[in-house]
């Protein structure tokens, strides 16, 4: 699970510095929005999938110690 999240946040960031680059070069209209907007998803897509799988972690560990106290 871990590794297709990081493949495709790879993918993902790759697409989003194409895409920055490509509005660079061609002065394309609204450059600065979409240079932004790219920027937002280098900088928050990896921080959303960290707390995505901390938080899975988490509950996996509190189902487990459930699960351990209905087991006594």
């Amino acid at each position: 699970m871990k590794r297709v999240l990081a493949i495709s946040c790879i993918v993902v960031l790759l697409a989003s510095i194409i895409v920055m680059l490509v509005a660079a070069i061609f002065n394309v209209p609204y450059a600065s929005q979409i240079f932004i907007g790219a920027l937002a998803v280098n900088v928050l897509l990896p921080v959303l999938i960290w707390v995505i799988l901390q938080t899975g972690e988490y509950l996996k560990r509190k189902g487990e110690k459930l699960r351990e106290e209905e087991n006594k």
